[in-house]
């Protein structure tokens, strides 16, 4: 086997010795472009494809991952100043549940685990501010488990309480709070469930020591415990959005199946009104006698009788020319009806109804639209309500740019694989057909060369063999050597002759001229 690989080597080596030049440095091209295609293909097929594991960091957070990521042999990046962190991205999922598992998550709040590893060495004091630390932790984690919260951060003030210290006179706890949105805002109820909530967990805490902010330095509560008046706005503009955009969708998929989802806009204000209305009304009916009451006087004498109770009462009274008088009372009952009605909040007082079709409209076309619209909405005209409708056309969109800007980025990776690989090909196929162009070239003009030598170098032996005939004669060897010698000289002249006629014939005539 081993003597099969020395002489398959050893062939190659004859080979290579016997190409030409350019052959050579054709071949050596050739093969170093194929290997930058190999090695550019492998690196983009195999290269780290990095993920963001976490944003904006402090400096503490950042040491903290870090170092998890180095004793778990993870490889990752820093960015934006180490405030990013940046790991594989098959890797991303996984870690982070690692860290949560571990409770090293960064931004983390630690609650009243602190309390798990404490010692015996550890004073009094230290643990009130282990407390107010476990407290404030297990604030932010409740807080921050709100739908509309995306990240808080919790400040305690407890002061320190003594026996000896006047009630009256001690200082109270107090607590501030800011809260990180999310897109939606957060509602009045919500704020002050917050604020019911930390008043809570603290001991000596009123809502009154309560503050909280949003991040854009908002004060979201009032003094007195009480909503602010945006908590109230912001929860009325949501009622209100919601309200238009559920009358928004209904005309659009009334008129979507006509003239096509993106050729129609559809916009509807609506005036709310969100006053609470409470009426009370009083009905009597049915009188029905209940009693009577008759009296008479005369001559310092009378009468009567007398009923309580009375719903209503009917005098009639009547006199004579001597001193007596006469009077009769009916008390009648009626039957009494209270009604008491309470209108809830978000009555419309008036809507406002634009639509906008892509394309001209006709009056007809208006017409039978507007009277779609206004059974959907349920339009009154009493209340002000009305409806716009214009057809016009709408901005065209260049669809290659639009085209372009939905590539994914995952492909285009692939796609520059496929281009540097296409490249490569190219390059290589280029430096074959250079080669063999090159090959070709150099047969051609080997050939003619040869063909040139050959004709001149025999014309010289022909002319030596025919002028100086004698020279020959005279050199020491031996006649058998000068037989065989002639009759070489003369084969080959003669070979020389019928394969080159045509010098030959000059050499015949260039002889002639000379004598």
């Amino acid at each position: 086997m081993l003597e099969r690989i020395k002489a398959f080597l050893a062939r190659c080596g004859e080979i290579w010795q016997g190409q030409s030049r350019v052959k050579k440095v054709a071949w050596i091209s050739s093969l170093v472009s194929l290997l930058i295609v190999i090695g550019i293909v492998t690196y983009l097929t195999t290269r780290i494809q990095y993920g963001v594991l976490f944003t904006d960091l402090s400096d503490a957070d950042a040491g903290s991952v870090v170092e998890t990521l180095k004793s778990e042999d993870i490889p990752y990046k820093l960015g934006d100043s180490g405030k990013t962190i940046l790991i594989p991205q098959d890797k991303v999922d996984q870690t982070r549940i690692d860290l949560a598992v571990d409770n090293k998550l960064p931004d983390s709040s630690t609650g009243f685990e602190l309390f798990d590893n404490t010692s015996v060495m550890t004073t009094d004091e230290d643990r009130k501010v282990m407390y107010q630390r476990a407290v404030t932790g297990e604030l932010e984690r409740a807080i921050e488990s709100l739908n509309e919260v995306q990240k808080a951060k919790v400040m305690l003030v407890m002061p320190s309480q003594s026996v000896f210290s006047d009630s009256g006179n001690a200082k109270k706890a107090k607590a501030s709070i800011v809260l990180t949105l999310k897109s939606g805002g957060i509602s009045g109820e919500t704020v002050q469930g917050i604020r019911s909530l930390t008043t809570g967990a603290v001991e000596g805490l009123t809502q009154d020591n309560v503050k909280i902010v949003d991040d854009n330095g908002n004060l979201l509560t009032s003094s007195g415990g009480s909503n602010s008046s945006s908590g109230y706005n912001t929860k009325y503009m949501r009622i209100k959005k919601a309200y238009e955009s559920t009358m928004e969708k209904k005309v659009k998929k009334l008129l979507a199946p006509i003239y096509g989802t993106n050729k129609i806009r559809v916009s509807i204000d609506l005036n709310l009104n969100f006053d609470s209305i409470e009426n009370k009304s009083t009905k009597y009916s049915n009188p029905n006698i209940r009693s009577e009451e008759e009296q008479t006087t005369g001559n310092g004498s009378a009468a009567s009788g007398e009923s309580a109770n009375s719903a209503t009462n009917a005098t009639a009274s009547s006199s004579s020319s001597g001193d007596g008088s006469y009077s009769r009372t009916v008390n009648n009952e009626l039957d009494t009806q209270v009604t008491k009605t309470i209108n809830a909040p978000g009555a419309i007082n008036r809507m406002t109804t634009s639509v906008v079709v892509d394309g001209s409209l006709s009056q007809t076309d208006q017409e039978q639209i507007q009277n779609v619209i206004q059974s959907a909405i349920g339009y009154n005209q009493g209340r002000g309500d009305t409806i716009n409708i214009q057809g016009i056309d709408f901005a065209r969109k260049n669809k290659t740019s639009s085209s372009k800007t939905k590539k994914k980025t995952s492909k285009s990776n692939f796609i520059w694989v496929y281009v540097v690989g296409a490249v490569g090909v190219l390059i290589v196929i280029g430096a074959v057909v250079f080669t063999i162009m090159r090959i070709r070239k150099n047969r051609d003009t080997e050939y003619y060369d040869d063909y040139d030598v050959t004709a001149e170098e025999e014309s010289q032996k022909l002319n030596n063999n025919l002028t100086d005939p004698v020279e020959e004669e005279v050199k020491p060897k031996t006649d058998l050597e000068k037989r065989k010698k002639k009759v070489t000289e003369d084969e080959n002249a003669k070979k020389f002759a019928g394969e080159h006629p045509e010098v030959v014939a000059e050499l015949i005539k260039a002889w002639m001229k000379e004598k």
